[in-house]
């Protein structure tokens, strides 16, 4: 019974619905033009083809999984006999599809379009490639990092390109509309008709500008189904108004955008089409998709072989049907010969519908001029080591626009009372990948709000981005050594116990001195400061203490060596030509910064609010400038200092110290002592209770400072990560941020997001 309607079916289809109109239309579709020499080139091919091979250009056929070389040569004989269109690539590796593909080219009459299923990269088929998270994560991306999934078209359009693949079968732009959806689900940007359109926009462009076809599928819209129709036929029931506003919308978008090929589903619409699968039926390809949307790129069935069209559609009838309907392209026919024959079958009895394989043929083969002809001879390979650095570079990204845990802790601690307001910048393989502020200078909720301008106290990070870079250059210009003692250059050490101590011990903080003495109670002039650092007593031992004396000294030695202020040889040398204008001492001095942009520290009871001044009371007293506290920047033009030292004295193009010269201040001198030469290192054997996460590895290095703040590079991951506070304001006691961990907390989740 079911045979007889069928029959029926196809001849009220020859005899109404299309004789007419493809005779009219003949080879001009709606917005179809063809160049003079493609047309030339597909009028000589058509000529030299038989009926049968121009039914078997419309096929794209399934490479079977894993073929001997043998069963290879087999398969491509049998295909190529046949002269069919394509070939469509499932499960495997890399390496042994582009041994096919050069097997299956190689015995071509016609090159063939090769294509894959690859909507998450050419991972999703081959288990030596990269997948890219599902669409679903995409999603999720804020509207300015869009570019995001662009980048991620493009990249997969390139290994495609390497692997000889002309069409992808992607994106899916299907509205993820119903949570018992057994098949789109996660492969779908959202539930949001604009994201879904926009993102599927990038996505597209991305790869259609590496000259591989994009195919948005699955029209006119799989998104809220409750059934599989690689299983069953399922059954939408929306009414046109619905499908035109929400389903389709979409598609008609990325039409507009200029994408190369849409699939169509197996879908009963009932909308549009009671009887026949929306793959199947003219009413939804040839009057939806063709003329209302007026799409004229590659129409391409979902894979004929999928029981939404098996269970109903036997022995090459489905194959004619979906001709009858529109498609260019029947995708996986399971039985090549059986449908060329009864497509045969129909041509020679009909003669729209012979005149419809020799139109849909022609839109093949002017697919190959554009897509296949102009690579041949091309080389094809496995995509390299660096592709992969690329895709992970893009997770990354995606990773850092779409966690919100950063966001969460830098929250966490304001809302404790653990600090007002930070910034955090991060930077990986020479990106910033992170750039964010928090929270406002004060908790008055009228202070200004902390941005990437705000300008923050560093306290001692100044130790490690002046007074260290300082002698980190005079070491590379061969006008000290670490092994020089203090006495060398600062001769009022001479008759102390101090003058023996080496740059390099005092650097380690191997050098006995107490951890600080508040000075500033007795002077508030630099050189008495200085001659009572001299005068101070060292601890009985020499052994590994953090200090600030020490700094106090080098700050001076910087000076005496070369003959101007530190603060103006490290501007010099290392601020000005890096074009970090925020990075300074004294930042109130000459107008040079406005007041309203500098965070504020602690309400002192004597100096009052601190506000664009040194906190740290030593330093104040020393006029604002000193080898251990005293500069003020922000996140960004901290990054880019440990940046440069990270690419090993390099930014931009520029040198600033040697690489030998950053590895060793970088690497511990003492045993037993965790610190290098200025800079700050992980625990000794790691640990969750030191100075950085201890996700942090062994070679990274770093400081943190009294105000808050920290910076921290790690060579093995190539990640300079930031943090900037004021959390001693108003009171520098309690200290929550320290008892929160959050700056390592942060540390820890930046780790996370890296790939």
């Amino acid at each position: 019974m079911r045979r007889h309607i069928l029959a029926a079916s196809l001849a009220a289809l020859l005899a109404t619905t299309l004789g007419g109109s493809l005779h009219a239309q003949r080879f001009d579709a709606r917005g179809l033009t063809f160049q003079n020499a493609e047309t030339r080139w597909i009028d000589s091919v058509m000529e030299r083809m038989s009926l049968e091979e121009r039914i078997a250009q419309l096929m794209v056929v399934r490479v079977p999984l894993d073929m001997t070389d043998s069963q290879t040569e087999e398969f491509s004989r049998r295909m190529n006999g046949y002269g069919v269109g394509g070939v469509c690539f499932f499960v495997g590796t890399a390496e042994r599809q582009v041994v096919q593909t050069r097997r299956l080219q190689a015995d071509a009459k016609l090159p063939l379009l090769v294509t894959i299923d690859g909507e998450w990269g050419l991972g999703m088929r081959l288990k030596d490639c990269f997948s890219f998270p599902r669409n679903a994560r995409f999603g999720l991306l804020p509207r300015e990092a869009d570019t995001i999934v662009r980048r991620m078209g493009e990249e997969i359009g390139r290994q495609c390109r390497d692997m000889g693949i002309h069409i992808n079968f992607a994106p899916v732009v299907d509205i993820n509309s119903n949570p018992k959806n057994p098949v789109i689900g996660t492969r779908s940007f959202g539930t949001d008709r604009e994201r879904v359109s926009q993102l599927g926009i990038q996505y597209m462009l991305g790869q259609q500008s590496q000259g591989v076809m994009a195919v948005a599928k699955h029209f006119p819209g799989h998104g809220d189904t409750d059934a599989d129709s690689h299983l069953e036929l399922p059954v939408i029931n929306h009414t046109m108004a619905y499908i035109d506003t929400i389903d389709t919308y979409p598609f008609k978008r990325l039409v507009e955008a200029g994408v190369g090929g849409v699939m169509v589903a197996h879908l009963q619409v009932n909308a549009y089409d009671r009887e026949r699968p929306s793959s199947l039926s003219p009413v939804i390809v040839n009057g939806l998709l063709r003329r209302e949307l007026g799409f004229d790129g590659l129409v391409i069935t979902d894979g004929i072989d999928m029981k939404g069209v098996t269970n109903s559609y036997k022995d090459g009838n489905a194959e004619l049907m979906a001709l009858l309907a529109g498609n260019d392209i029947i995708l996986l026919p399971p039985d090549v010969p059986k449908s060329i024959e009864v497509i045969k079958k129909a041509a020679q009895h009909t003669d729209s519908v012979r005149r419809m394989v020799d139109y849909h043929c022609r839109r093949v083969l002017q697919a190959k001029y554009r897509l296949v002809l102009p690579r041949v001879g091309e080389e094809i390979h496995v995509p390299g080591a660096e592709h992969e650095a690329v895709c992970r570079q893009i997770v990354t990204d995606l990773n850092f626009s779409v966690d919100h845990t950063v966001d969460s802790l830098a929250r966490a601690a304001i809302d404790a009372g653990a600090t007002p307001g930070c910034q955090v910048v991060v930077m990986h393989r020479g990106r910033v990948v992170m750039d964010r502020a928090y929270g406002r200078q004060t908790y008055d909720q009228g202070s200004p709000a902390i941005d990437g301008q705000t300008l923050y106290d560093l306290a001692s990070l100044t130790k490690v981005a002046s007074t260290t870079l300082a002698i980190m250059k005079l070491v590379d210009e061969g006008r000290i050594s670490v092994k020089d003692p203090l006495g060398k250059y600062l001769p009022y050490l001479d008759s102390t116990d101090k003058a023996s101590l080496t740059i390099e011990q005092v650097m380690s903080h191997q050098a006995g001195f107490r951890a600080s003495c508040p000075f500033w109670m007795s002077s508030d002039n630099r050189d008495t400061i200085l001659s009572l650092v001299a005068a101070s007593k060292l601890n009985a031992k020499a052994e590994y203490l953090y200090s600030d004396l020490g700094f106090m000294l080098l700050g001076d030695l910087v000076n005496r060596v070369c003959g101007k202020p530190m603060e103006e040889y490290v501007a010099e040398h290392f601020y000005r030509p890096m074009g970090l204008t925020r990075t300074l001492f004294r930042p109130l001095a000459g107008g040079v910064v406005d007041k309203a942009d500098i965070a504020p520290t602690e309400l002192d009871t004597l100096r009052g609010l601190i506000h664009g001044e040194v906190h740290d009371p030593n330093a104040y007293a020393m006029g604002g400038v000193s080898g251990h506290a005293g500069l003020f920047s922000n996140a960004r033009e901290v990054a880019l200092i440990f940046q440069m030292l990270l690419n090993g004295g390099e930014l931009d193009g520029r040198r600033y110290l040697s690489s030998a010269v950053v590895s060793e201040f970088t690497s511990r001198h003492f045993t037993g002592n965790r610190r290098a030469l200025g800079f700050d290192k992980p625990l000794l054997g790691g640990g969750s209770n030191g100075p950085c996460s201890s996700m942090a590895s062994q070679a990274s290095f770093g400081h943190t400072g009294f105000t808050g703040t920290m910076v921290w590079a790690d060579p093995q991951t190539d990640l300079v990560y930031v943090f900037l506070s004021n959390r001693v304001h108003p009171s520098a006691t309690p200290n929550k941020l320290v008892q929160m961990n959050t700056r390592t907390d942060i540390q820890s989740a930046i780790y996370k997001l890296i790939k």
